[in-house]
């Protein structure tokens, strides 16, 4: 079956499609409505619907349906030739923008489609300036069609891109406040004979955002459509009666939003009662009513999806159906661990019990086979008063032993009755030849058996260690991940998804942000603080228009380390092999493998060995069985293949470190006051069936060293002579000491195979 793998591109390019679902039809209805609205604004019409453009088309929104709102909105309220030029040449140079990009692939910034607002202003300002005399216009709206492109830009993106139900930055809120206060402008205009757009629109928006968002939102919101009127009227009135209607519907929120209507409805009564500000009257009345019934007209399906979403809700239930998912999980893998555990044991068990060639089952096996169909047989088991083995066991146990039994090995209990001796003798050769082929046989099954058992117990421990990790609990929607949210958002870092899993050293998160946020280091400070524990980021892809960042718990301690080498004779390949892997993020692996010999065949056989252990190490198999496993498989895979082998593994957040020594040479552990030298007293892999590696546990501190070697410098150095030689180079650089101790054993007469690998470990 082939794997198929799906690409997903970066979308660069504006859509250009013409199909659209019912839902994407009201979206598009909204923003035509919306380009009618700005285009409808005197003198600086022009100039906000361009902004409204650029920033639907910078939010990827469908160009050929946008561009013709734009152009015939200008062209209804403007009804000239010469608009219809002016609306053309925005729509045209942002086609050609796109195309740029587009063949490039590079996203559009912002900017540029600022700077493609202003190129577009050009023609309109120019021809204005030229046919006009009011300067002071043309040059407002070129400037307010900048602005306003940044602020319905950056709301644009925020809305449809990275959709507004997250919390929104500190840039989000200034330009979509901006946003909020032309519009309430732009509503200013709308209407006649007392019935004004804004005032159904302000109690639409201040009832509906009472009903689905905090209090702080719908003051907000109330307040600065309020401040855009009072701007388009010069009467600061209008911004108080917006304040009340805003102040009266949070203050009923809390009940049901039948309370918050009439309470709107009472305020925008009492308004025209006491004729609270300039055309107030029972029109404005009759629009604030329009208003409450069409928010009281959206279903309550709609109102409550939209609360859950902007309180994370659903959530909160998210992470609950993930972490009980991550325990049933968890569950199973601790079963399947189990079974592979007691699979181990049972094998271990057979491979115990399995039987052995001995002198005592040969001989009963010949009496019962040889001497029990014997005619003389009576006589012999009446002399004995009993059968024969007994008799037997010498000439057996010379058999087993000798591999040939002959009449001089031969009781003479035998020899003065038996009348078949030649025949016996050879039965017990010919049974004893047969019995030590099917021990042989049996022996090779223990063994196979043997190092199925230690496979299956590696099985049991890594899916025991997946069934920890799967059962951590997950946090993505806790009161704790809002706080993070709101403290990036304080240093303009959005993170639209943050998951934290475990806890103290082996905490981890991860967060979905802008691409512009990606290579902030505030991330990881704010993060650090957040989790108690100092984090890093490990890793950084690639998420569409977002960039998913990976944090990891940062190491206590580094490492640094060096190596030197030098080849036995002429021989091309070195016998040595020098491993150095990181089998997590907090663990350091370093290794010394001498294979036997010298050349190529030591280098084979030194190369499978780590190459063994460092897939063992991998999987994250206990250094125990990673061992045994290794020596069975090269005491099966050929003849005389051994090596020995030295590992030292260093913790990054203890600075503990295991040392495992196989047939290898002594280690050094070099302190700020002494040297502590490592020996080894186990035979090399690969050479006796069963390996019993003990592994030692060692504590270092910052500027602490290690310093391991192979045979060949060892042999040569002994020692008292590694010591002096430290105590003379006194370095703290690991390939300086390293490179000093291979010339050393050089110097000294070196003729093996010489490896040095030499670390320091120090605090970041």
């Amino acid at each position: 079956m082939k794997n198929h793998i799906l690409t997903a591109k970066r979308k660069v390019f504006p859509t250009f499609d013409l199909k659209m679902s019912a839902k994407t039809a009201v979206a598009f209805t909204i923003e035509g409505l919306a380009l009618f609205l700005f285009a409808s604004v005197p003198s600086f019409g022009f100039a906000f619907s361009l902004a409204l453009f650029c920033a639907l088309v910078f939010a990827r929104q469908n160009i050929l349906a946008v561009s013709p709102c734009f152009i015939v909105a200008n062209v209804v309220f403007t009804p000239d030739w010469r608009m219809l030029l002016y609306a053309l040449a925005p729509v045209v140079i942002l086609v050609a923008l796109y195309a740029i990009f587009y063949k490039f692939r590079k996203n559009v910034p912002l900017w540029s489609i600022a700077l493609c607002a202003l190129v577009g202003m050009i023609p309109y300002v120019a021809c204005g300036c030229v046919f006009g005399s009011d300067y002071l216009r043309f040059g407002l709206s070129a400037l307010f069609a900048v602005v306003t492109t940044f602020c319905f830009g950056i709301c644009a993106y925020a809305v449809f891109v990275r959709s507004i139900l997250h919390k929104a930055t500190v840039d989000e809120l200034i330009c979509g406040g901006i946003t909020l206060a032309v519009t309430g402008y732009a509503l200013s205009g709308v209407g006649g004979y007392g019935f004004y757009a804004y005032g159904a629109a302000l109690s639409f928006c201040v009832l509906f955002c009472s009903v689905c968002f905090k209090p702080q939102t719908t003051l907000f919101v109330g307040i600065l459509l309020g401040a855009g009127m009072s701007v388009a009227r010069w009467n600061m009135t209008y911004l108080g009666a917006a304040v009340a209607l805003a102040t009266a519907a949070v203050a009923f929120s809390p009940f049901t939003k039948w309370s918050s209507a009439l309470a709107i409805v009472a305020i925008e009564g009492i308004e025209w009662l006491l004729d609270a500000y300039s055309g107030t009257g029972w029109q404005s009345l009759v629009m604030c009513a329009v208003g409450v019934i069409c928010a009281l007209c959206i279903p309550s399906s709609v109102t409550t999806k939209i609360k859950g979403l902007a309180k994370g809700d659903n959530r909160r239930a998210y992470t609950g159906v993930v972490n009980r998912r991550g325990r049933e999980l968890a569950a199973r893998l601790s079963s399947a661990s189990d079974v592979f555990y007691d699979m181990s044991k049972n094998l271990e068990q057979v491979a115990q019990n399995s039987s052995e060639c001995s002198p005592d089952k040969l001989a009963k096996e010949v009496a019962k086979s040889f001497c029990g169909r014997c005619r003389d047989r009576e006589i012999c088991f009446t002399a004995l008063g009993s059968d024969t083995a007994s008799v037997l066991l010498p000439m057996a146990d010379a058999a087993v032993n000798r591999g040939k039994v002959t009449i001089l090995d031969m009781p003479p209990f035998v020899t003065s009755r038996c009348s078949n001796m030649h025949s016996l003798a050879s039965a017990i050769n010919t049974s004893a030849e047969a019995y030590k082929k099917r021990m042989s046989e049996a022996k090779s099954l223990v063994a196979c058996k043997s190092l199925m058992s230690e496979q299956f117990a590696g099985v049991s421990l890594v899916l025991d260690s997946l069934a920890t990790s799967c059962a951590e609990q997950v946090n993505f929607a806790s009161d704790d991940v809002e706080f993070l949210k709101s403290e990036l958002l304080k240093h303009n870092v959005v993170a639209s998804e943050i998951v934290i899993c475990g806890e103290g050293s082996k905490s981890s998160a991860t967060l979905l942000v802008r691409s512009s946020d990606a290579q902030k280091a505030v991330v990881a400070k704010i993060v650090s603080k957040h989790l108690g524990c100092k984090m890093e980021v490990s890793k950084i892809q690639d998420k569409g228009s977002q960039k998913a960042m990976y944090l990891d718990c940062a190491p206590v301690y580094e490492v640094a380390f060096g190596t030197a080498q030098k080849r036995y004779g002429e021989e091309s390949e070195s016998g040595d092999t020098v491993s150095v892997l990181c089998p997590s993020r907090t663990r350091r692996l370093f290794a010394i493998c001498d294979g036997m010999g010298h050349g190529s065949n030591a280098s084979k056989t030194s190369k499978n060995a780590v190459r063994m252990i460092e897939s063992f190490y991998r999987a994250g198999i206990d250094s125990g069985i990673i061992l045994s496993l290794a020596n069975k498989l090269l005491k099966i895979g050929a003849e005389d293949m051994f090596s020995s082998l030295d590992i030292a593994v260093l913790d990054m957040q203890s600075g503990g470190l295991d040392v495992v020594k196989l047939g290898s040479a002594s280690s050094f552990i070099i302190r700020k006051e002494n040297i502590e030298m490592l020996t080894c007293t186990c035979a090399p892999i690969g050479i006796v069936d069963d390996v019993e590696s003990i592994t030692s546990r060692y504590q270092l501190f910052d500027g602490d060293m290690l310093l391991m070697m192979s045979d060949g410098v060892f042999d040569v150095l002994d020692g008292s002579g590694v010591c002096e030689a430290i105590d003379e180079i006194d370095t703290q650089n690991p390939q300086t000491l390293a490179d000093a101790i291979l010339e050393k054993a050089l110097q000294k007469g070196a003729n093996d195979d010489c490896t040095v690998l030499a670390m320091r470990l120090f605090m970041v």
